[in-house]
């Protein structure tokens, strides 16, 4: 939730609308020279049409302009709140926020559909790349978890030795194996 804007990225971070506005108006954002604004920023130099915030490369073609005029038409009724500090809100819990086992409750559960489409998300370039190959990988249902290991023959169901064969009695969940 934006409040004055001082901690929110103009244009990479999902702060109006469904989709950062680099996305929403990538041809405008490959122009710009200031690409790591701060909402705050951009609405003190002026985000309004002709304003200051609008620093581009080269002088821009009508239909730039044109795509300059809706995106600033979308800040028309934006108000910044002056004592009041930006806070990310998760979407799938707002009440409670983020949680390792809300996170994956959802992923677990969701259809084929929609982890088909996913999928397709997980390598955004927006998204950094060991976050991006840890998701595909649970997508996948590649996380060697215990119950991983013992469907894939990896560990008999009755193993409770260290998984490295290190000697010592396995506790449950404080050993890792990486593949």
């Amino acid at each position: 939730m934006v409040g004055n804007g001082s901690k929110t990225f103009f244009w990479t971070d999902n702060w109006l609308g469904g989709a950062p506005l680099c996305l929403q108006f990538s041809p405008l954002y490959e122009l710009l020279v200031n690409k790591e604004c701060s909402v705050e920023e951009m609405e003190r130099v002026g985000w309004e049409e002709g304003g200051n915030g609008w620093m581009w490369r080269h002088q821009l073609f009508a239909w730039e302009e044109e795509s300059v005029r809706e995106c600033a038409s979308l800040l028309n009724n934006v108000i910044l709140q002056e004592n009041v500090q930006d806070h990310w809100r998760w979407l799938l819990d707002p009440i409670h926020g983020y949680s390792v086992c809300g996170t994956y409750r959802y992923l677990t559960t969701i259809d084929v559909q929609t982890a088909d489409g996913l999928l397709n998300e997980v390598w955004h370039k927006l998204v950094p790349s060991k976050v991006s190959l840890f998701s595909w990988h649970l997508l996948q249902d590649r996380i060697p978890t215990r119950s991983n290991l013992v469907h894939r023959h990896v560990l008999q169901p009755n193993d409770n030795l260290c998984v490295g064969g290190c000697g010592s009695l396995w506790n449950g969940g404080s050993s890792f194996l990486w593949l």
